[in-house]
């Protein structure tokens, strides 16, 4: 809209209102007063949604009190030399006079619309904007699935971040997700060119939510089959150090035998010598001085007495035992 510094805004609207079949949008409209020469003006802000350029628009305005009683009407108001191209937004720029300046609020009602192709259309049941053509932000009703649908939208090729509104589809119209009004025949956004069936698939929350559940499950099972191969290396792991500590504990083991197997030896071998050094003393210092004390005196006398017996007797002693 047109706002200079010495206007006073009585009433704006900014919602983009349609009825079924009008081949313009209302996208603003503003009531206004002059300060400076105490004149009242409207000022409308449309839309042109056919495929064709516009040439010219004839409206009516109706005007009404602060109780929304009509006062009177404005009608064959036109804009001609429009020239505007499909989404194409025209009329903020021109004032319209209001006449009575107890007006408090205006309705734009279209009459006819001329194409410049030849083609027009006239409402011809006075249809009025009566449907507002609102979307909501794509991540307020998406939440983190708008996530998913970004994802989507790159695996695809498209520039997610110019799709931020929530599409809408209605029976004989489609609303895409860059804004852009669209007729339900069309299969491409008149505007960013995506295609309605994609569209439609890519923001539906079942299916969304369809996806996030077949993708959990996939992260799901990728993650038990990362935590029994996990668990298998794990036990692998676990046996290799069971089996080293084992082949570690026979060495031990080995080792321990062969050094009791060494120690035995060395007692035994010990134990004989202290026996053969024993018996060494005993033979050698022992035993003869115990002869010496006793058994050897008497020894000595038996060989005195053999040396003083009689040869003769002693020869027949010994044939006789002899045989």
């Amino acid at each position: 809209m047109m706002e200079e510094n010495h206007t006073k805004p009585i009433e704006t609207q900014n919602d983009t209102m349609w009825f079924e079949g009008s081949p313009l949008a209302v996208c603003a409209v503003q009531l206004a007063l002059d300060v400076q020469t105490g004149d009242m003006f409207a000022c409308v802000k449309f839309q042109n949604l056919r495929p064709q350029k516009l040439q010219s628009v004839t409206f009516d305005v109706i005007c009404y009190d602060e109780f929304r009683k009509p006062l009177n009407r404005l009608t064959g108001l036109c804009f001609s030399d429009v020239s505007a191209e499909r989404n194409a937004v025209f009329g903020y720029h021109r004032r319209i006079e209001i006449p009575d300046i107890s007006v408090r609020n205006v309705e734009f009602i279209i009459q006819k619309t001329v194409f410049e192709d030849g083609s027009s259309w006239t409402n011809t049941g006075e249809k009025r904007f009566d449907t507002t053509l609102e979307q909501d932000n794509i991540y307020s009703v998406q939440g983190h699935y708008n996530k998913q649908f970004l994802d989507i939208c790159t695996r695809s090729g498209i520039n997610g971040m110019n799709l931020v509104l929530q599409p809408v589809f209605a029976e004989d119209h489609w609303l895409c997700a860059c804004g852009a009004f669209n007729w339900s025949d069309e299969e491409k956004c008149s505007q960013c060119r995506v295609n309605r069936a994609w569209l439609e698939k890519s923001t539906n929350l079942t299916l969304l939510k369809e996806k996030e559940a077949r993708e959990e499950e996939a992260a799901r099972k990728v993650r038990e089959q990362v935590a029994m191969y996990s668990a298998q290396q794990n036990n692998d792991l676990q046996k290799a150090e069971f089996e080293q500590r084992r082949e570690i504990r026979q060495q031990e083991l080995k080792h321990e035998k062969r050094r009791l197997t060494r120690r035995t030896i060395c007692i035994i071998a010990a134990v004989l010598i202290v026996l053969a050094l024993t018996a060494y003393l005993l033979m050698s210092f022992v035993f003869p001085h115990f002869l010496e004390g006793k058994e050897y005196k008497q020894a000595q006398n038996a060989k005195t007495a053999v040396l003083e017996y009689p040869q003769e007797q002693l020869l027949n002693t010994v044939s006789a035992i002899l045989p």
